[in-house]
């Protein structure tokens, strides 16, 4: 009896685990797609306006290429990133852009951006 009762806690808490770790999945795909929608956008957007500007001006695409090398290096490192101020969340201590209100990951509100200009 006593048996019984302690192996149907532990399938209820199995249960609930279960149940809170597919919640966890179907909010993660959704803000996957959500990211992934914004980077189609973004990309969509810079091609439109590099086009715009291509057929404005003389720039080329060899100039883009170039001054896209001279700020991937601004930081150091050429890795194919913007380097980007940072600030650590209080609440979970993630990392976040130092630009965001609220932290992405708790919602905690982050301190205001230090900014660093190069």
């Amino acid at each position: 009896m006593l048996w019984d009762l302690i192996q149907q806690r532990q399938i209820g808490q199995a249960r609930q685990a279960a149940a809170e770790a597919s919640n966890s999945i179907s909010r993660t795909q959704t803000d996957i797609a959500s990211l992934e929608r914004s980077v189609e956008t973004l990309m969509l957007t810079c091609q439109a306006m590099w086009e715009l500007l291509r057929e404005k001006t003389n720039l080329t695409d060899e100039m883009l290429m170039q001054r896209m090398q001279e700020v991937d290096l601004r930081d150091g490192k050429r890795d194919g990133r913007i380097a980007g101020n940072t600030t650590t969340c209080e609440g979970c201590s993630r990392l976040n852009n130092a630009n965001r209100e609220h932290c992405v990951y708790c919602g905690e509100k982050l301190p205001p951006p230090q900014h660093v200009f190069a």
